[in-house]
């Protein structure tokens, strides 16, 4: 019995979307290699068992970091119609999270990386005309 393609096609698509659906906001592997080396044990790569592959003196909250820069990664390689403004939200989400985790760690070995990234998402905010949000 012959299958027709369009249906295998049809199938193996269906298939790749929901595995994708499943991972939610869990970095591919291709995603991961492109994120910092201390996100890296967060996510079991292999070998990453030294402490350069960790988050260090940041609290227990600061694992969040790494789930909002997959989101930033996300909204910069948008190619779709629109704008990416729900991962927009994600990461701004998760990095304010780990800012207000982080405020009693002055030695957190992030620190200024964060800073960096609040930055960045500010002025994507304002490249889609969008005030960025403002908390306290």
């Amino acid at each position: 019995m012959r299958i027709p393609i369009h249906r295998v096609l049809f199938v193996a698509t269906f298939l790749a979307s929901a595995v994708a659906s499943a991972q939610g906001w869990q970095p591919s592997s291709l995603e991961i290699v492109q994120l910092p080396r201390f996100c890296w044990a967060q996510f079991k790569v292999p070998g990453s068992d030294g402490p350069e592959f960790r988050i260090s003196n940041c609290g227990p909250a600061a694992n969040h970091y790494c789930s909002g820069l997959t989101y930033l990664m996300r909204v910069k390689k948008f190619i779709g119609k629109g704008k990416p403004l729900a991962d927009l939200g994600r990461a701004d989400t998760d990095v304010w999270y780990t800012e207000q985790s982080t405020k009693d760690y002055p030695q957190c070995s992030i620190r200024g990386h964060i800073a960096d990234t609040r930055a960045e998402i500010n002025q994507l905010y304002r490249m889609y005309g969008i005030k960025p949000p403002q908390r306290r």
